[in-house]
């Protein structure tokens, strides 16, 4: 690989899980545009399609397969679909994942269960099939989509969600782990740890504008990421530029972790 071509993912097969809109829908077209094939994981196969479509416009191939990653079943069939129709797997982005907002003291076993099911487990799932396959191939990315909010938690009362930052502080720890389990296997796992990004999820939160000026107080940027400034990260974790790293979390976060 020459320095002039480090970011380029020709040839490579990229699963994104969570596919289907919001961050996801964006980091997959943007490997896509870097030269990777794709296969769009989600349960909206609705609007799975349409990206794929996006993808296939761009030149690449695309497949959509529809996948509950809480479901062992489902993610193991998810797999064998991907490997039977490409052969092989190079990278993982771990990008599905739900938010339950409520005061600790209130929020129902329910929800717990439901954040903590799609945000960890679903993760935790999705690599141990899919690492199985890289282990075989002696290689492989896997990139999991965490938070600054599994870190630092998060104190404003218009976004109580200890679930969710409860499950994304686990996504941290499970990359550690499974970035120095699996070194030796040529196997890289990193996480991409965003502040607040402009998504269908987070956007009643952002057109708040109490909740706006908390972030700009607390982001040294003054504003929430653009989902399109989360292609760079993700192509240059999933691409040979990053070929010495693995177990790190890298913070998009607009500075907030450097506060």
């Amino acid at each position: 690989m020459t320095r002039n071509n480090l970011f380029d993912l020709t040839g490579k097969v990229s699963i994104v899980t969570g596919g289907a809109s919001g961050l996801g829908k964006t980091m997959a077209i943007g490997l896509a545009e870097y030269g990777s094939d794709i296969v769009v994981v989600d349960v909206d196969t609705n609007k799975a399609e349409q990206v794929a479509q996006e993808i296939r416009h761009r030149k690449r191939k695309a497949m959509v397969v529809k996948t509950n990653v809480t479901d062992k079943k489902e993610v193991e069939n998810m797999v064998e679909l991907v490997l039977n129709e490409f052969d092989k797997i190079d990278v993982l982005v771990n990008n599905a994942g739900i938010a339950r907002r409520a005061k600790a003291e209130e929020m129902s076993e329910k929800d717990w269960d439901d954040v903590i099911s799609v945000n960890l487990k679903g993760v935790f799932l999705c690599s141990q099939t899919v690492g199985k396959v890289m282990i075989k191939q002696r290689e492989g990315s896997i990139i999991n989509i965490a938070s600054v909010v599994g870190q630092w938690g998060l104190f404003h009362p218009l976004d109580l969600a200890s679930s969710y930052c409860a499950s994304k502080g686990g996504v941290i720890q499970l990359t550690r782990a499974l970035a120095a389990e699996w070194a030796k296997y040529n196997i890289h796992v990193n996480a991409i740890a965003p502040t607040y990004f402009m998504t269908e999820m987070t956007r009643p939160l952002l057109e708040n504008k109490e909740f706006l000026s908390y972030l700009r107080w607390k982001i040294p940027l003054q504003r929430p990421g653009k989902p399109e400034e989360l292609v760079g990260p993700v192509v240059f974790l999933a691409s040979d530029a990053s070929s010495m790293i693995t177990g790190h979390i890298l913070n998009v976060d607009g500075g907030w972790t450097a506060i």
